[in-house]
Parts: C-alpha cells; sequence; structure tokens
C-alpha cells in the first residue's frame, strides 16, 4: 500500500497521479477537512477564506487536473487600484484599462515599458526580484504598484524573494486567469478530495518509523510514503534540525452596511501609509461571501499591526470612513508561504529515503501551482523507482 501523509494541495495532487497509473493509495490528514491552507470557513452567513487567495486557472497544473468547469468560477479583473494621496488609478491589462500607461501618477510611460522587457529578461541566479525589477529600469512603478502588489502576492518584501522565482511567478499572472469559486475557496480542494477513493481524515500522524506510521487512529504499515505536510510538520517527523523559514501573514474580514467600491478589483496603497498590502471586496466578486444588504471586504497584513492601525489605513485606501465597519474575523497564518531567498532552487529530488518521498510547495515553488506539481512529481519518482 502506498500512502500519503497531508491531504493539502501537494498530497491530494500525490494521490490522484497515484490513482490515476492504476495504484492503491491512502491519504491520511490530523484535520477534519482537505485542503490544507486552501480552506473556507462559513461565520454567520459570510463565507471566509483561510487567508486570501486567488486561484490561477491557467496555472499547469490546474488545467492538467481539469477543474475549471467544476468550480463555478468568478473571474477577477486584470486590472487593480493603485491609491495615491486622495486619488485612485486602475492600472493593468490595456484592453481594460487603456488609458493607464499614460498615467504618470505610478510610473512614467517609459518604466512601464521597462516592465516589459522585465519580462524577456533572465535574472541571476543569486539576485533578488527588487533588484531584478530595478536593474530593468521599473523605478517609479516599481515603487509604486509593483512593490505593494508583490508583497501580497509574496507576503514578503520583494528583496527577500529569488529573481528566479519571482520572474516564474509575475509571468503567471501576466496570461493568468485568476479568481474564486462562487463559494469560497475551500471548493477548489473539496473537489479535488472527492476525486481520492481513500481519504482518512482526523488521522494525527505521532511518528514515523520508516515504513510504519503511528497514528492517533493506530498503526499503518505502507510500502512507500509520501509526506506533503507544510514544512514545520515534515521537519518535526523526520527529526530535522533546521527548518527552511516561513512567512506569516494576517487575512482581515470586516463587514459594511455600505460597500467603499463597486468594483472587484485588488486595491494597493502607492504612498504605503500603513500595514495593509491589499483590500477588496471580496463580496463583490462572488454575491455568496456575504448574506444580502452586507458587503465583505479582505484586507491583507504581513507585519504585526493592530486593527485600529489596519482600519485607518483602509479609510485611506478606500477613501471612505471605516469606522461603522464590523470586524468578523482575522485569520493570522504563521506558515503561510515558505521563502525561496535569493540563491534557493528548486529541489531536483523528491527522495527522502528509500521508503519516503517529500512533497510540498517548500521545495518547487511558492504557489498553488508550485504544490501540486510537487505532489504529482513525487508520485511520478516513486512509481519510476517502483519500476512501475
Amino acid at each position: 500500500m502506498y500512502l500519503v501523509i497531508g491531504a493539502g494541495l501537494a498530497g491530494l495532487s500525490a494521490a490522484l497521479t497515484l490513482q490515476e497509473a492504476g495504484h492503491a493509495v491512502t491519504v491520511i490528514d490530523g484535520a477534519d477537512r482537505a485542503g490544507g491552507r486552501i480552506s473556507t470557513d462559513v461565520i454567520d452567513g459570510f463565507i471566509l477564506d483561510r487567508g486570501f487567495q486567488l486561484i490561477n486557472l491557467n496555472y499547469p497544473e490546474v488545467k492538467r487536473l481539469g477543474l475549471s468547469t467544476e468550480l463555478d468560477f468568478r473571474i477577477a479583473p486584470r486590472t487593480v487600484g493603485v491609491c495615491s494621496g486622495n486619488k485612485r488609478v486602475v492600472i493593468g491589462d490595456p484592453r481594460q484599462a487603456p488609458l493607464s500607461a499614460f498615467s504618470s501618477k505610478i510610473g512614467t510611460l517609459r518604466e512601464k515599458l521597462s516592465f516589459l522587457k522585465y519580462l524577456a529578461t533572465k535574472p541571476a541566479a543569486n539576485e533578488d526580484v527588487q533588484n531584478h525589477l530595478l536593474r530593468c529600469g521599473t523605478g517609479g512603478l516599481y515603487d509604486k504598484v509593483l512593490k505593494p502588489f508583490l508583497q501580497g502576492v509574496f507576503l514578503t518584501d520583494p528583496s527577500q524573494v529569488s529573481a528566479v522565482v519571482g520572474r516564474e511567478l509575475i509571468g503567471s499572472f501576466i496570461s493568468g486567469k485568476s479568481g474564486i469559486p462562487a463559494k469560497g475557496v475551500g471548493v477548489f480542494s473539496e473537489t479535488l478530495a472527492k476525486r481520492v477513493i481513500d481519504l482518512r481524515l482526523n488521522t494525527q500522524v505521532e511518528e514515523v518509523r520508516g515504513n510504519r506510521i503511528l497514528t492517533n487512529q493506530g498503526e499503518i504499515v505502507a510500502t512507500k510514503i509520501i509526506l506533503a505536510t507544510d514544512l514545520t510538520t515534515a521537519a518535526q517527523l523526520l527529526n530535522a534540525d533546521q527548518v527552511s523559514p516561513l512567512i506569516r501573514s494576517t487575512t482581515w474580514y470586516h463587514v459594511a452596511v455600505d460597500a467603499p467600491s463597486d468594483s472587484s478589483e485588488l486595491i494597493l496603497d502607492a504612498d504605503h501609509r500603513g500595514p495593509v498590502v491589499n483590500s477588496l471586496v471580496i463580496s463583490n466578486l462572488s454575491k455568496n461571501y456575504a448574506p444580502a444588504g452586507q458587503n465583505l471586504i479582505s484586507s491583507t497584513t504581513v507585519t504585526h499591526a493592530s486593527e485600529s492601525e489596519v482600519r485607518r489605513h483602509l479609510a485611506l485606501m478606500w477613501g471612505s470612513s471605516t469606522e461603522n465597519w464590523r470586524l468578523i474575523a482575522k485569520y493570522e497564518i504563521n506558515s503561510a508561504l515558505p521563502l525561496f531567498a535569493p540563491g534557493k532552487t528548486k529541489a531536483t529530488s523528491s527522495k527522502f529515503s528509500d521508503v519516503i518521498y517529500l512533497a510540498g510547495d517548500y521545495l518547487s515553488a511558492p504557489s498553488q501551482n508550485g504544490a501540486l506539481a510537487s505532489g504529482r512529481l513525487a508520485a511520478l519518482e516513486l512509481m519510476l523507482d517502483e519500476g512501475l
């Protein structure tokens, strides 16, 4: 029997790859639901994703799994609203915002053309995202638009992220088709989980002894194991001395009777006036996210901040009073993404030992596509070693 530990995107992808090849596989997870970080709660009729996330239907792994027709998908605008002072400028796909290229408030035309140059360049191996973009001449565009946008993507300052990984992710956004399932991103992982034949939840792994797994439900003996947990859990189970750094973030959900905007665009602050990285009225993207007559605003911070600081910054970004907004939930995610620092490269093998293979976005890229790809590659390597 093949065993996958962890029912996040990496684990589900690994299991489905083995299943599709005709092999029996069991997936176990200590949580009461599959999905890992791709999960959704419902509180008082509001749909709350555990961390703001958009799903890119054009990710290669998502397309390979053929999920788009099952998700009741809501496509996000290919533009963002950039606040500067008390003005807001829309920038993005020129087909949706044709005049944005000529607005000097968010960077010169030369800087915008330099961004196109960036998309055709190759970063140095030890370069960071910020240095690469500035080297290409993006200047003010980087400071006012690209930096705040990319902080929301990487959940850290772009100067801390490998330019190689960054260039790949930025390219995927440019060519992407991002959005959310109408009833929350949790539907994405739930749809994958339904395809798994043998999925056992509430099964907490206590110890890994070779091919014997001790759990709160008893012992499991496996032929081969794919360990697809988060990086911290994997390190604990494998008694690793060092753990690569993980990035934290906080998602804030506020409820307002009057929406600060009719748009579903992501809002950024070019002036960096507070802790909020981005914000949007997510119930404008999918009406299911809030009961009738209510509006749900999702905002992200990546540094420590009080609610009063967040509320003050949101008032500046939206140009609207937040005094009567109600905080309905706050999700502090301590291991939101792995940090791919400059010089860090993708793993060339998933194999940890003769029995154990690893899967997770920390091995490939800090994205949903990275998690799914790592699971598939671990399963393929396992089958190759088995001569299957």
